[in-house]
């Protein structure tokens, strides 16, 4: 951890963002990019597309331009992931609206099941709402609120992470300087967030579904029996991956043979789960 009462100059930072398929269960990275700096002057780089194993939807593609055919044969999360984390070494994070990025991450560390590093993410969102407050606060709309620069790449991840390093430095200079200590600026962005709290347990399982804590431990297929809306309950063979809650609800990841990429269920349309051997839908 960074000592709280260390200026702020002299504070290694990573201002950074992602892109992703969508904003809830199920959600994958499609990009992070990172800009590293120290007292406002940029040091280095970090930008990658990722395969999320999915299709992108339509209306994700619209609002960050990335397609499949952009991330077809990319890196995976976990792969991205660990770079990402080893140029980021012994830096504070920063983002703007840091709760969504740091979920996004901690879903893939959960898929992962691997422990999340211990850089301190600062949000800079509250901040902006408490020390600009006119106007709306969204990057888009301070770039004319305080003068930020416009990128060429607005709305992917390294045109955003950008932005952020900018307006980090705009939020110092409003602080003091160079010279404050780092707690001013927490003081501003609240607590910062910490990965290990978005890393996201199993949660327990009733008795007609706990063959899918065997399934995901040995690498099984299940038979899941769904509710549905007629007299027989649909039948799916799947292999699970991860079983995670989402805001308030539990939810299973599961590779599907018949259409080649992971599906999400949530647990309360599973009726049981039992081992599965051939792969497709069964009625």
């Amino acid at each position: 951890m960074i000592d709280p009462k260390t200026p702020i100059g002299q504070v290694p930072f990573v201002a950074f963002d992602t892109e992703t398929t969508g904003t809830g269960a199920g959600t994958r990275l499609l990009e992070i990019a990172g800009s590293r700096f120290v007292d406002g002057e940029f040091t280095d780089r970090f930008e990658a597309l990722i395969d999320p194993g999915l299709p992108i939807p339509p209306d994700s593609t619209e609002v960050h331009q990335i397609t499949d055919e952009m991330v077809a044969g990319k890196p995976s999360a976990p792969e991205v992931l660990d770079e990402f984390f080893r140029f980021a070494e012994g830096a504070a994070l920063v983002a703007h609206n840091a709760p969504f990025d740091a979920a996004m991450i901690g879903l893939e560390l959960t898929r992962k099941r691997a422990p999340a590093p211990s850089n301190p993410i600062f949000d800079t969102l509250p901040a902006a709402r408490r020390m600009f407050p006119a106007g709306a606060h969204t990057l888009d709309a301070l770039i004319d609120l305080i003068g930020l620069p416009r990128q060429d790449a607005r709305h992917r991840a390294f045109g955003d992470a950008e932005l952020v390093r900018h307006l980090v430095g705009k939020m110092v200079e409003q602080l003091g300087g160079p010279g404050v200590p780092l707690r001013k600026l927490a003081e501003q962005t609240g607590s910062p967030e910490l990965l290990e709290d978005h890393v996201l347990a199993m949660p327990r399982l009733p008795e007609p579904l706990r063959f899918l804590e065997e399934a995901i431990r040995d690498k099984k297929k299940a038979n899941l029996h769904l509710t549905g809306s007629g007299q027989r309950a649909q039948q799916r063979i799947v292999t699970p991956q991860v079983v995670y809650e989402w805001n308030g609800a539990a939810v299973l990841e599961a590779y599907c043979d018949e259409e080649g990429h992971s599906v999400t269920f949530r647990l309360e349309k599973i009726e049981k789960a039992e081992p599965g051997a051939s792969s497709g839908f069964l009625f």
